[in-house]
């Protein structure tokens, strides 16, 4: 079979398009024919060896953590060969790659008439924004959500997810182009983060604030985010895009105290290794949400691309 192989880190020249003999099945596991395997940005970040001390994997390695395709081997478990099935997994998961091998119990189970396509691009930015949205937050409808990084993975995914739940979206996003795109997404609102956007959140919830916040940046916007928090309001921190920072959460919390605000640090991972039923419950949910046609409408394009062209094109260096 041909895989998307990593010998070194480096740019996308160091994606080999290579042979590879197809993996062999251990009980309890099952081949997937792979039908489709998005970019994540840890696909990225382990091509350019820039994860976290302890997370690189071992080189050589297939990336693709996520994907979806057609039952090749059902070896004995409780699917048939043929069934189509979508899967979120752990770095490790080879998906991209003609065939990958995954634990039986890891696999969810699509209808016959799924489009592939589109469940195999939603496992993990579609569980991070439900899960945040539902799991950790408990979003309730009539509420603000202010969402950073909107017309991203995830930032798409919570716009229709905190839509199909009747909550009010306030978009943030560094480019005015960007901002219009959320408009476009279904977000109510949508303010360029590079501007004062803190007055503008303020203006369009009378003064009181938003109750759910979804931030992957973390430095210090978290000063912003304490200053526009409802009482009782939520912040969700799914991320570091521009590092650790500078802020004294701690002192910047306690000049709010009357608010009693909650801070949450999500990664989907804790969740994946200590509780995957509550990562096939909340898939299943999307998946509906995709079938009653409250998902794919603001899908923007799929870009196909040849797994023999992959690191000519699709992968920024």
């Amino acid at each position: 079979m041909k895989a998307i192989v990593i010998e070194q880190t480096g740019g996308s020249e160091t994606l080999q398009y290579q042979e590879r003999d197809k993996p062999s099945l251990q009980p309890g596991q099952v081949l997937v024919k792979v039908a489709a395997a998005p970019v994540n940005f840890i696909d990225t970040i382990i091509r350019q060896g820039n994860m976290p001390p302890g997370m690189m994997p071992a080189l050589p390695h297939v990336s693709g953590v996520e994907g979806s395709g057609i039952i090749a081997d059902a070896n004995g478990s409780e699917f048939k060969d043929g069934d189509k099935v979508t899967y979120l997994g752990p770095i490790g998961a080879a998906m991209y790659a003609d065939y990958t091998v995954v634990e039986a119990d890891k696999l969810i189970h699509l209808d016959d008439d799924a489009n592939l396509l589109e469940a195999g691009a939603m496992p993990v930015t579609y569980f991070t924004a439900y899960h945040m949205l539902h799991n950790v937050a408990r979003a309730e409808q009539g509420k603000f959500a202010l969402i950073y990084a909107s017309t991203g993975g995830v930032g798409t995914a919570l716009i229709q997810l905190a839509k199909a739940a009747a909550i009010k979206v306030i978009a943030l996003d560094r480019k005015d182009e960007k901002v219009e795109q959320a408009l476009k997404l279904g977000a109510d609102y949508a303010f360029n983060s590079t501007k004062d956007w803190t007055e503008q959140v303020k203006q369009v919830t009378n003064g009181k604030g938003v109750n759910y916040i979804f931030n992957p940046v973390a430095d210090d916007t978290i000063k912003q985010d304490i200053e526009v928090l409802a009482t009782l309001g939520h912040i969700v921190i799914f991320g570091f895009l521009a590092g650790a920072g500078d802020t004294n959460t701690q002192a910047q919390v306690l000049n709010h105290f009357g608010k009693s605000p909650t801070i949450t640090y999500s990664e989907i991972y804790a969740t994946y290794f200590s509780n995957f039923d509550l990562v096939k419950e909340s898939l299943a949910s999307v998946y509906e949400l995709l079938a009653q046609g409250k998902g794919h409408q603001y899908f923007i394009e799929f870009l196909r691309v040849p797994y023999n062209i992959i690191g000519d094109i699709f992968i920024p260096s």
